[in-house]
């Protein structure tokens, strides 16, 4: 009797061993056949439909999470775009500004050159309609620089006239001025 118990007892550890070397490599899907082995127990079956509820659960939530965490990376990403565009747009802003008083600067630059441009005009008529003695008298006492443009603004044969009327010194200076300019 005890050959029979011990062969009994080996050839169940040969089927455990089996049964072990098959589901380790594969050849025997171990825990489908013990989950059926089990939804057939009637005792189990509450259990595991419980338990497979709960691995579902768990399969959704991390489908979810991966889910969520590519949403994240996503969004980290255009995060990290707006603020590399944000950045590129106040540098814009900043070369705009810098333009924009450049600007006004010319600008203003060139309004009041057209408002000197404009006055020496008005000099140039007005003592262009005086007479030539009068107009020599009060150009001897202006600024050289001022009676020049106003000379180049005027008619050759006006401008002419009054420099025959102012002294010889002066009608020499403004002359190469007039000469110099003229180049």
């Amino acid at each position: 009797m005890r050959k029979w118990i011990l062969v009994f007892f080996l050839l169940l550890i040969a089927i455990i061993v089996a049964f072990s070397i098959f589901a380790v490599t594969g050849v025997i899907d171990a825990p489908a056949l013990f989950w059926d082995v089990g939804m057939k127990i009637g005792w189990i079956e509450p259990h595991l439909k419980v338990y497979a509820i709960g691995q579902d659960a768990q399969g959704w939530i991390e489908n979810e999470l991966l889910e969520l965490q590519l949403k994240q990376e996503e969004l980290d990403q255009r995060e990290a775009q707006l603020r590399a565009d944000r950045q590129l747009l106040e540098q814009r802003a900043l070369e705009l500004d810098s333009r924009e008083a450049s600007i006004e600067t010319r600008a203003s630059k060139v309004q009041e050159q057209e408002e000197q441009r404009r006055n020496i005009q008005t000099l140039a008529s007005l003592y262009a309609s005086m007479d030539a003695a009068d107009a020599a008298q009060i150009i001897e006492k202006l600024d050289k620089d001022l009676v020049l443009r106003v000379l180049l603004q005027m008619d050759m044969q006006d401008a002419a006239v009054i420099l025959t009327e102012l002294p010889t010194n002066l009608a020499v200076t403004f002359s190469e001025a007039l000469g110099q300019a003229n180049q």
